[in-house]
């Protein structure tokens, strides 16, 4: 197994590629010095992966200006990615033939802002040729002999000013730049460029877990620039991460993920990351793989493991779990089926959600309220579908699915229904019931005895979900403050659980005892 580099390295149409990348390797082998650890003082040498960057970065047309005027380098942590972003920085400032540029080194922070512009700051300083040509200041680097010329550091946090005229920006770890401030200063920054002949917006970062935001964004965009479906020859992609489904505790992965390997890290380091960070940090930190969520409640993987062919079977009862909000969120029916075939035990779901289709921001979004006659009338199509009987009420067998509802937001419905002959029942959402549902999606998960058809909207609520520890266990909720969905894993979660009570099975084994989670 081995990590993946994406990569986007267009050809001249003579297929030769002509870099100003040598000159730039050239500036920083020359004047650059590290900026800490063991070999603080001493030139750098830079590491093969950061030539084959560079010289990818600064190719030139025939017109010999540059071709890439953004890009986005994504590698784990520890390999050097501030060292290179303050070395660019530097030759932006001094050697890339821009009269006076305005260069920005910008974080999501103070602190981090300080990490790329302080590592600039501290090379001027101890460099024996760079401190000669430049001043540093609290937060700007200037120029002796080239009034105007200076780097700047530029926080998220602290806004910006519109009207800056930048020749090169620095976006270090994009993927802290979430919330309106963060990519307003963005909007800001990017914006800023425009003017410049062969301006260039550089961002370095490690993964992410939410692909809703700037970082993942431009994640997936330059993914769409690699595989051709978008066509940007000025967009350069450089991402390397860990193969998908890996087994984040091997060795072997590590190496293969981590350019500077051997060099700025260790194994023993990894070792002793595995015990302190929980499998998402590390995965996203140390192996750059995006995740779901900032703590996953699922293994890696599992999810799109449970991917099954399996459909349906209009012969067999179902459950129907019903999630519903009324106003600027989403509704979610979520059904589960029992099922026994020559795989084994198999739970097959199906979900359908109805969503604000308006974004943030819209005019119409605060207004849009959800028609509950559509979801009334869905469900009615269910029990017509699926007409065996699934459960009995007041001693009395009802035929169709159970729907399992929370009243809050349903009761009028559920009445309305009943009256049509649906077997309605009251699932509050305590966490008495929804610590035995979560656990219970969990363990079918697990154990692959979930099967659903790769529903893209199922997913991303499923995997937007957090575990939440309460006195008695865990349930599914969403991240404090998130704007994230989650109605289509809760209605799953209640659909799958009361399906595995409708059919017991013989005792099994909990998953939970095998891996050592007490449960009650």
């Amino acid at each position: 197994m081995t990590a993946t580099i994406l990569t986007e390295t267009p050809l001249l149409p003579n297929g030769k590629r002509r870099s100003q990348g040598a000159r730039v390797i050239k500036f920083i082998e020359s004047h650059c010095v590290h900026p800490d650890g063991m070999w603080v003082g001493q030139q750098i040498k830079l590491e093969p992966w950061q030539r084959r960057v560079i010289l990818e970065l600064f190719e030139v047309g025939d017109d010999s200006v540059r071709r890439h005027r953004w890009a986005l380098i994504g590698v784990p942590k520890k390999n050097g990615k501030t060292t290179l972003a303050a070395c660019l920085a530097l030759y932006f400032l001094l050697a890339d033939g821009e009269p006076s540029p305005l260069v920005v080194c910008a974080a999501a922070s103070d602190e981090q802002a300080d990490l790329a512009f302080g590592a600039a700051k501290t090379m001027v300083k101890l460099s024996p040729t760079l401190s000669q040509l430049c001043q540093t200041w609290d937060k700007e680097i200037t120029v002796k002999d080239s009034p105007g010329a200076r780097l700047r550091r530029v926080s998220a946090v602290a806004g910006t000013n519109d009207g800056l005229n930048i020749h090169a920006a620095i976006l270090d770890e994009l993927h802290e730049w979430n919330g309106p401030k963060g990519e307003a200063v963005w909007n800001v920054l990017t914006n800023g460029t425009g003017a410049r002949r062969q301006p260039m917006v550089l961002q370095i970062t490690t993964a992410g877990y939410d692909l809703e935001t700037v970082c993942g964004r431009q994640y997936e965009y330059g993914k769409r620039v690699k595989s051709g479906e978008v066509d940007d020859p000025r967009y350069y992609f450089h991402w390397v991460e860990g193969a998908e489904a890996c087994d984040h505790r091997d060795p072997a992965m590590w190496e293969a993920a981590n350019p500077n390997f051997g060099v700025t890290v260790q194994a023993p380091f990894f070792e002793d990351q595995l015990t302190k960070k929980t499998e998402s940090v590390f995965r996203r930190y140390f192996l750059n793989q995006w995740v779901a969520a900032a703590d996953l409640w699922l293994p890696y993987g599992a999810w799109d493991g449970c991917q099954s062919a399996l459909e349906l079977d209009r012969a067999l009862p179902v459950c129907v779990g019903i999630d519903v909000a009324l106003r600027n969120d989403s509704t979610a029916v979520v059904i589960a089926q029992r099922q026994q075939n020559e795989m084994g035990e198999r739970t097959v779901v199906r979900a359908k959600v109805w969503a604000n289709p308006y974004p943030e921001g819209h005019t119409l979004y605060d207004s849009w309220e959800l028609n509950l006659f559509e979801v009334e009338r869905y469900l009615v199509e269910l029990h017509q579908q699926f007409p065996a009987p699934a459960c009995e009420i007041d001693d009395v067998v009802k035929p169709g699915p159970e729907f399992s509802y929370d009243p809050m937001f349903f009761r009028r419905s559920a009445q309305v229904l009943e009256g049509e002959g649906l077997a309605m029942v009251e699932y509050p959402q305590h966490d008495s019931r929804m610590i035995a549902a979560s656990q219970s999606l969990y363990q079918l998960v697990v154990e692959g005895k979930l099967a659903h058809d790769g529903d893209s909207t199922l997913k991303r609520h499923v995997e937007s979900a957090i575990a939440d520890q309460k006195p008695r266990g865990w349930r599914l909720t969403k991240p404090k403050g998130s704007r994230r969905k989650i109605d289509a894993a809760i209605a799953c979660a209640i659909a799958a659980y009361r399906a595995q009570e409708l059919a017991p099975l013989a005792a099994e084994p909990s998953v939970y005892e095998t891996r050592g989670i007490i449960t009650l």
